[in-house]
């Protein structure tokens, strides 16, 4: 009797050894799938991130009465995006990747703190600089950094492509890491729809233009209204 109880526990445990390795196998399998093991890696990096440096200057005339000041402002700052990697999805057909990935966005934009950025020093360009009018200036190039960014984010199809090419090296060197042949990856990154940010007022001289990078983006009519004057991008 006892001997048929052991030999019905070892009975047991080499069935329950069975039915584990049953269950296990195919989850084991699909770790070393390396379709999964590429996505799982480009997941854990979540995001590519990249900046565009920009200098803005343009010629203000705010309106202060008995005073009719004349400030020309620069600074320098950086337009921030990012490409997110969690939701992005793959598929491999033969040796040809597929990935469709999130769209691009937009993180708050880099611009200078200190008054001494936003005013040019020489008194050929700064024919006043009071300091409360460069801190009103000064408040105006977060604003107007977002502006210009959602801009380039919505018109500019280099942003994209920049984004584009680090993705598929990125791809590449996961491909060749796990010996997967690959001849060809098709990247398809849906175009924002957010809005671009509201320009803030930047009260132009009568003429004068507004400048990024020495590309107009704004001008003062003879109305003393500003407009919107990006060039075409391709």
């Amino acid at each position: 009797m006892r001997f048929k109880t052991v030999f019905a526990l070892l009975l047991a445990l080499v069935a329950g050894g069975i039915v584990y390795y049953l269950r296990s196998t195919p989850a084991k399998a699909k770790l070393d799938d390396p379709l999964i093991a590429m996505v799982n890696q480009v997941r854990t990096r979540a995001v590519i991130q990249h900046q565009r440096s920009i200098t803005v200057w343009y010629r203000a005339c705010p309106e202060v009465p008995g005073v009719n000041p004349e400030v020309l402002v620069i600074w320098p700052g950086y337009l921030r995006y990012e490409l997110g990697l969690t939701a992005t999805k793959i598929q491999l057909v033969g040796d040809v990747l597929t990935v469709t990935a999130a769209p691009l966005q937009m993180n708050e934009p880099a611009v200078p703190v200190e008054a001494g950025q936003y005013v040019a020093q020489s008194s050929i360009w700064t024919l006043a600089s009071d300091q409360a009018l460069v801190l009103a200036e000064m408040r105006k190039s977060s604003p107007l950094a977002r502006h210009l960014g959602g801009y380039f984010l919505r018109r500019d199809p280099s942003l994209t492509q920049q984004f584009r090419v680090e993705l598929e090296e990125f791809l590449r060197g996961i491909a060749g890491a796990l010996n997967v042949p690959i001849s060809r990856i098709d990247i398809s990154i849906p175009e924002s729809t957010a809005p671009i940010p509201t320009r803030p007022d930047l009260q132009l001289c009568a003429g004068a233009s507004a400048f990024a990078n020495g590309v107009p983006f704004a001008r003062a009519q003879d109305d003393g209204t500003t407009i919107s004057v990006y060039p075409e991008v391709n």
